[in-house]
């Protein structure tokens, strides 16, 4: 069976540079945004993590937002008991007995 709980990117976020205070924030508003980060390099003004592929365009509205890469992206399933399992347990295979 084919499972497709989610298309998930992986990316680069790069900001204007005006500080950590804005980082701060920007931190902030892409964890509201569902943005899983894995990296801040506030001196660099890069941030990187994972967000649902829908929501990559939404990233650009961030204040301070100059660039938005997208790295990799790919279909997740999550397991059953998951909340984001999508599609629930897989059915039982029917086995015919001879």
């Amino acid at each position: 069976m084919n499972h497709h709980d989610a298309d998930i990117t992986d990316g680069v976020v790069v900001f204007d540079g005006q500080g950590a205070k804005t980082m701060d924030s920007a931190v902030a508003t892409l964890k509201q945004m569902g943005m899983e980060i894995c990296t801040v390099k506030k001196d660099e003004g890069v941030i990187e993590g994972s967000i649902d592929s829908d929501k990559v365009q939404q990233l650009k509205t961030v204040p301070g937002v100059c660039y938005v890469r997208s790295v990799f992206t790919y279909t997740a399933d999550y397991p059953t008991g998951d909340p984001r399992d999508q599609d629930g347990p897989e059915p039982a295979i029917e086995r015919d007995e001879e």
